[in-house]
């Protein structure tokens, strides 16, 4: 059965480091926001970082509860998790298409690393990184992401730690402040 593990600050940065290891050094770290931006910040602090915004529809929805979500029991709280883990293994992944315009900084790079604090459908990190590949053609571009929540993602990040756990991550909605 899947399990919940909650990560705090201290074992978020011990996360950010070790994924940064297995990593190969970029010219650039394109954090996905939002999560992913905590994560590239805490990666490769000598190179240019910048972000990305793309995000399920049901995000915003979501973080309307952000503060009945923090206040629930954890069991309360991680069964919560994985029944909506549950419900989406039930639908096949659909693809989404990168609308916005990349960032400037990645004007002229060889190397990119785009970055994500999860990957659920992989819908996200595959937009973008298709969107990278057609604006840098022959760069190399590496996806790192903390975890892979679910078995099969449309992507699966060439780097990632955990795998088909959830991670409650210290701005999760439900994590306690």
């Amino acid at each position: 059965m899947k399990k919940v593990v909650t990560l705090s600050p201290e074992a978020f940065a011990g996360a950010c480091g070790r994924l940064e290891a297995a990593t190969s050094r970029p010219d650039v770290v394109l954090g996905i926001e939002t999560g992913g931006r905590f994560v590239a910040e805490a990666m490769h602090a000598s190179v240019p970082h910048c972000y990305v915004r793309l995000q399920r529809a049901a995000t915003p929805r979501k973080s309307r509860m952000r503060g009945l979500l923090a206040r629930l029991p954890r069991p309360v709280a991680d069964a919560l998790r994985l029944v909506e883990s549950w419900l989406r293994s039930l639908r096949r992944p659909v693809p989404v298409e990168f609308r916005g315009e990349l960032p400037a900084a990645l004007r002229g790079k060889r190397r990119v690393l785009i970055v994500d604090d999860a990957v659920d459908s992989g819908a996200t990190m595959l937009a973008v990184r298709e969107a990278v590949g057609r604006a840098l053609p022959g760069a190399a571009v590496e996806c790192a992401a903390i975890v892979v929540t679910t078995r099969r993602p449309l992507v699966v990040p060439d780097k990632y730690l955990y795998d088909n756990v959830l991670i409650r991550f210290p701005w999760s909605m439900d994590a306690r402040r």
